[in-house]
């Protein structure tokens, strides 16, 4: 057996052991709401047993461990319990529905099959029936869910589930990879190739696994807050009506009141937060902001907190602080939040922007 053989069962069992040690710590979390979790628990133990049990195709390590083997295929339960995870963090009324996804999963485990061929085709073709549409699906939601949040808070950044994001997209690069690998060297009989490719694999399930652990335990505080947040439909579409002849006049207001006050500058301004402070009700707020900023309320708030560090780059301010300690000045909390909403606005980077500035001073 060559180096890399080894090296990959030794990663292959390092992220299936792995994938078990970090579900028992998420199933030991005390938190509310903990059912959700057990979809991500699912979903790394799935994984793991995966893991195990393509381990032991192998014939030489499957006579070593043959007594440790799995009579379960997990195959089937992987994408459907991150799917599940992500139904019950978005907090979709159909969540129960989607259990039905596990139904093919059990009913292929019940049967037992002579020809593993047979099974494998099995497997796969419903694994594509079921995971093309489910990856779709969750693109979608992603994308639903981030323009939710952006309509209540002035700053989404680790509130967005964008590692869920990571992970389906690595799972779609990686299943294209052996898609591609597959049709090129399906006559090829190279050891070293092979092995190659199952290192490569092997490597990515790795990081999948830790990418879950990692992400999960530091954004799991940012994911309870945002599933104790109820936004109704209103809100999200800006539908509720204003008498038009008022609508302008009170736009005009909000937005000097807010700039005279500096609201903005609070990083973790939220729609409720300052309806309150402007003494608005949430629904008529919302409205406002929608109809006459023709911008859900992230970007409004954003908008205020890039004038203000536009004023602070031109005052003494900039000469004690940095670009990145102006924008927390004018209420950005984070640098790669506060570069693209800059960059979208302005059309330059803050860096570009001062050193216009400072262009236009010097010819001064």
């Amino acid at each position: 057996m060559g180096i890399l053989e080894q090296l990959t069962i030794f990663v292959s069992l390092l992220a299936a052991f792995a994938g078990v040690m970090i579900g028992f710590l998420f199933l030991t979390l005390k938190i509310k709401n903990q059912a959700r979790n057990i979809f991500l628990i699912l979903f790394l133990w799935s994984l793991s047993i995966d893991i195990f049990n393509d381990f032991l195709k192998d014939k030489e390590l499957f006579n070593l461990f043959s007594h440790l083997s799995i009579k379960l295929n997990t195959y089937l339960f992987i994408i459907p319990s991150l799917f599940l995870y992500l139904v019950t963090i978005s907090k979709d009324k159909k969540a129960l529905w989607w259990l039905l996804l596990y139904v093919p999963g059990i009913f292929l485990n019940l049967f037992s099959y002579k020809d593993s061929e047979l099974e494998e085709v099995l497997y796969e073709l419903v694994y594509l029936l079921i995971n093309i549409p489910l990856l779709i699906i969750s693109f979608y939601k992603l994308r639903k869910f981030k323009e939710r949040l952006e309509s209540y808070y002035s700053y989404v950044e680790n509130k967005t589930l964008s590692w869920i994001k990571v992970i389906m997209i690595t799972i779609v690069c990686l299943h294209v990879f052996m898609f591609v690998c597959g049709m090129l060297f399906i006559n090829e009989e190279n050891q070293f190739l092979e092995n190659s490719i199952d290192f490569i694999v092997t490597g990515v399930t790795f990081f999948i696994v830790y990418w879950v652990g990692y992400n999960g335990f530091q954004q799991i505080a940012h994911v309870e807050e945002v599933s104790e947040i109820e936004i109704p439909t209103e809100i999200i579409k800006g539908n509720i009506k204003i008498d038009e002849s008022l609508e302008d006049l009170k736009y005009v207001e909000l937005c000097n009141e807010i700039q005279k006050e500096k609201y903005f500058t609070n990083p973790n301004l939220t729609i409720k937060l300052l309806s309150e402070l402007l003494a608005l009700k949430e629904r008529e707020l919302s409205s406002l902001i929608n109809l006459c900023a023709k911008k859900n309320f992230h970007h409004f708030i954003n908008q205020f907190r890039i004038t203000e560090f536009k004023k602070l780059i031109n005052s003494e301010k900039a000469k004690q602080y940095s670009i990145l300690g102006l924008a927390k000045e004018a209420g950005f909390s984070s640098k790669s939040t506060f570069y693209k909403a800059f960059k979208d606005s302005e059309c330059v980077t803050p860096s570009e922007y001062k050193n216009k500035l400072k262009s236009v001073a010097d010819l001064n």
